[in-house]
């Protein structure tokens, strides 16, 4: 069965009808069984979304609690389900009451998102008292980096971090840098993590390697890291968001004379989840680069867009507004093809549209 959408209302009735537990022994299915349905609908998440969905809905129906846990993120990206974090929090908290103690973490870093600082603190403690993997790491961050706003500890989190850090927790290792570039001054052992992280991602270790590349990005130091951070973007297992938009700040600064080329070849091989937000990020960098993108999805989608232009022009403004007007975006475009909320709001929907990228 295929289903469009979820609705918030199917995605709160969820949380009431499963409040009694139990149903997953009422189906009569085997644990076994809703783990081999769970993986194959997480290998449908990004060539069927809606697929996906309907199947974490089935299980979640079942009283699967990772399955909620997995539709409650869903929720919070967009993928196959509408976008709503009201209803990815009644999920989330629904797979705790389950008994799927880690989505604690993730109901903290929702609230941290939302604005509910008093549960994202009470979540990350509880997943700390029992003992839930990286909720250590996860809390201490949020001190670190003022996530809490006022009940952010931040030194007490720096701290924190440097013991796990210590205990050779990557995460933690991984969040102290975080902390660091949040808090410039606070005392840390910055070139101890770094020749750690350093350590991890020559051994393919593509968690430390996106750490690192984000870490000497934000520090600024530019053509000093240039020659490590390519050779961090080949680390194998890198998350598609990761290494294209990093690629993207590194082409940028590297050869911005010929950034058109790195971002064309970039945005070409990105994954449509990812490709929205790298176009977005190829705006910001160089709007011409940006408008030869956009030229070409808008040709490929059947629009007349004029000659092959870096620029702006007449034929392509054209386009945009009538793919502004068929996607149902007009609201968003009313202020012009180059204003950012325009920019995301087409990136969005051509990533939508756009053929995925031929592999290899």
């Amino acid at each position: 069965m295929k289903m469009s959408l979820i609705s918030p209302l199917l995605a709160l009735s969820l949380c009431a009808s499963l409040a009694g537990g139990g149903a997953l022994a009422e189906t009569g299915a085997t644990l076994k069984a809703q783990k081999a349905r769970y993986s194959a609908a997480m290998a449908l998440r990004a060539e069927a979304p809606e697929e996906a969905a309907a199947a974490m809905i089935a299980l979640a129906q079942a009283g699967y609690p990772r399955a909620m846990d997995r539709l409650a993120y869903f929720h919070t990206k967009g993928q196959g389900v509408p976008l709503d974090l009201d209803a990815a929090r009644a999920l989330y908290e629904q797979a705790v009451a389950a008994g799927y103690e880690r989505s604690l973490i993730s109901l903290g870093k929702l609230a941290l998102k939302s604005g509910d600082l008093e549960l994202a603190e009470d979540s990350l403690r509880e997943a700390v008292a029992k003992g839930v993997d990286k909720a250590a790491p996860v809390l201490a961050w949020a001190h670190a980096t003022d996530r809490l706003g006022e009940r952010s500890d931040p030194a007490r989190g720096i701290a924190e971090l440097r013991r796990l850090a210590a205990q050779d927790s990557r995460d933690a290792q991984i969040f102290l840098l975080a902390g660091l570039l949040k808090q410039p001054d606070a005392p840390g052992a910055a070139a101890e993590v770094l020749t750690r992280l350093e350590t991890r991602a020559a051994e393919g270790d593509a968690k430390a390697a996106e750490g690192l590349l984000r870490y000497y990005r934000l520090r600024g130091l530019g053509s000093e890291t240039a020659g490590t951070r390519a050779a961090l973007l080949e680390t194998p297992g890198m998350r598609a968001k990761i290494r294209v938009e990093e690629g993207l700040y590194l082409a940028v600064e590297r050869e911005p004379a010929r950034f058109w080329l790195a971002s064309e070849a970039l945005l070409n091989s990105a994954p449509n989840p990812v490709f929205a937000r790298a176009l977005t990020v190829t705006s910001k960098l160089n709007k011409n680069a940006y408008i030869r993108v956009l030229q070409a999805e808008l040709t490929a989608l059947g629009y007349r867009t004029g000659r092959p232009s870096p620029y702006l022009n007449a034929p392509l403004i054209r386009a945009v507004n009538a793919f502004c007007r068929d996607t149902g975006i007009t609201d968003s475009c009313r202020l012009g093809p180059l204003k950012s909320v325009t920019i995301k709001a087409v990136a969005a929907e051509l990533a939508a549209r756009r053929a995925p990228p031929v592999a290899g």
